[in-house]
């Protein structure tokens, strides 16, 4: 009885914040651009932050921002299909975030100690940029290749848990940017806006990461991007609303 309840308050709750930023969408469309512009600025602001840490070898602190990045990102995205505030600067900011948080900051974590792992962190950026380029299918609700979202947070929440095992690191990266540059078909993360059991999946993290023990956060998300890679239809398939049209500025 009580997790109904918890179920239908999330949905109400969800509903209620899209009503809300439609009705604002409504009204001045040019400031649910820069929200959303803000937003994308805010996530690249974490990455340099994990860069920054990375650098002064605090790769604790580094893949707890990129874990942060990671719930941001699914946020943006339900606001940037829910407003359709398509513009040029705002997809080149959010490329530019996502290549920065999801790119090179994740890249760092692999600590680059030798010529190998800093090989791998060089094809780990290249292979972001790359499935920026070309990720588009031109099917709504696809992905070609893995999110790279998705492989950062794999990344951050293996270092968190292993304790920057460089070893371990370095070969689930290579894993990740074999998923990334695979031409495997994955569903668009329309958590917010789907069944009511994902809203809960998202709300479980940012609980775990507001409250839980340091430990069970990073092995919630594993298992939650695990999930993804490996039952992306069965799981996370589509289910939403329809993608809004493409348009430009």
């Amino acid at each position: 009885m009580a997790l109904s309840e918890l179920l239908e308050g999330l949905n109400h709750s969800t509903n209620f914040f899209l009503a809300h930023v439609q009705r604002c969408y409504q009204l001045d469309e040019s400031s649910c651009k820069d929200i959303a512009n803000a937003l994308s600025l805010v996530n690249m602001v974490l990455g340099i932050f994990s860069i920054f840490c990375s650098f002064y070898r605090k790769s604790h602190w580094a893949s707890w921002l990129l874990l942060i990045s990671f719930l941001l990102d699914l946020a943006i995205g339900t606001m940037t299909r829910h407003l359709n505030p398509c513009s040029k600067l705002g997809a080149e900011l959010n490329d530019f975030a996502v290549f920065t948080t999801f790119g090179l900051a994740s890249a760092l974590l692999l600590g680059m100690e030798g010529p190998l792992s800093g090989l791998l962190a060089i094809m780990y950026v290249l292979t972001t940029s790359f499935r920026l380029c070309f990720f588009t299918t031109g099917v709504p609700f696809i992905y070609k290749g893995l999110p790279s979202a998705y492989a950062s947070c794999v990344l951050a929440s293996t270092s968190l848990l292993t304790k920057g095992n460089t070893f371990i690191l370095c070969c689930v990266a290579l894993l990740m940017v074999l998923f990334m540059i695979d031409q495997t078909y994955y569903p668009h993360e329309e958590i917010l806006e789907s069944e009511n059991w994902k809203k809960m999946v998202y709300l479980g993290g940012i609980i775990m990461l507001v409250l839980s023990p340091f430990s069970l956060t990073p092995l919630y998300c594993l298992m939650w991007s695990i999930s993804y890679i490996f039952f992306p239809e069965s799981l996370w398939g589509k289910k939403a609303c329809v993608r809004p049209q493409h348009c430009e500025n």
